[in-house]
């Protein structure tokens, strides 16, 4: 089987990241490459967010070592912390030579910190980076950096923010409720070929949701790899990060990780 490529920041709680990237894959039994983009610390005393990027020359190596894309059976990208790496990431998608599943969670807003990205960045992302895309999978934060609406909290509002994303030339579009979304289900969006999907499971009572978002978005590379369709591959990913999410392990206050290690798949 070809490895899936994934481009991401790495998490020194091992949560979120790289690392949970890479262990949805495993857990799918699909072997995987890895670009490291950035790395993120969390310190215990503070919890406060750190974000130490990759020199840019350094990440230009890393890609340049990867040809033209054949040998990958997807793709998938994660945290790119800034405007150089983010245009190195859409050189390269744009020179790959083959048809194959590339996965974009817009990693823009880091729910442990509302780190946000500026402006300039974010109309990169939109107009450049993310129609490069066969899904993006932003969470309320990042839909309303995108589209600038503030204050999602009805369907009805998510929607109109994905058709106007749909309408920036981003193709498949799932928007994610989170814990923040009013009510008791966690709540997600897919916009896609016209048509609204919507996905619930109730909502969990712990804090097990480090890496949520990273382990989502890698489960739905997984299922496109597997010739699912996009609404077969979210559904896979719903119920496959619900599970890790329940099988959760603490790590600091009010924050524990994902963890892809449960049982049944």
């Amino acid at each position: 089987m070809k490895p899936v490529l994934i481009i991401a920041g790495s998490d020194t709680l091992s949560g979120g990241g790289l690392q949970a990237d890479v262990r949805t894959f495993q857990r799918f039994e699909i072997p995987s490459c890895q670009i490291l983009t950035c790395i993120v610390t969390v310190p215990s005393d503070t919890g406060e967010v750190d974000i130490y990027d990759m020199p840019l020359s350094l990440f230009e190596k890393e890609l340049a070592s990867l040809g033209d894309g054949s040998q990958f059976s997807g793709i998938k990208v994660g945290m790119l912390a800034n405007l150089e790496i983010a245009k190195q990431v859409s050189l390269f998608l744009k020179k790959i030579v083959v048809d194959i599943p590339i996965v974009i969670d817009p990693v823009l807003a880091l729910k442990e910190s509302g780190f946000g990205m500026s402006t300039e960045i974010v109309h990169f992302f939109k107009q450049e980076l993310l129609p490069l895309a066969t899904v993006i999978t932003p969470n309320l934060h990042e839909a309303e950096l995108l589209s600038n609406h503030q204050g999602i909290e009805t369907i009805a509002e998510m929607e109109q923010v994905a058709q106007e994303l749909h309408q920036a030339n981003i193709a498949n579009i799932v928007i994610k409720g989170g814990l923040r979304f009013p009510g008791d289900e966690a709540l997600d969006l897919l916009w896609s070929n016209q048509q609204l999907t919507l996905f619930k499971q109730r909502k969990l009572a712990n804090y097990h949701n480090n890496g949520a978002g990273c382990t989502f978005a890698s489960a739905i590379t997984v299922g496109l790899i597997q010739g699912k369709t996009l609404i077969q591959s979210v559904a896979q990913a719903k119920s496959f990060v619900y599970q890790a999410i329940e099988q959760g392990i603490p790590f600091l206050p009010e924050l524990g990780n994902v963890w892809q290690g449960f049982k049944e798949i």
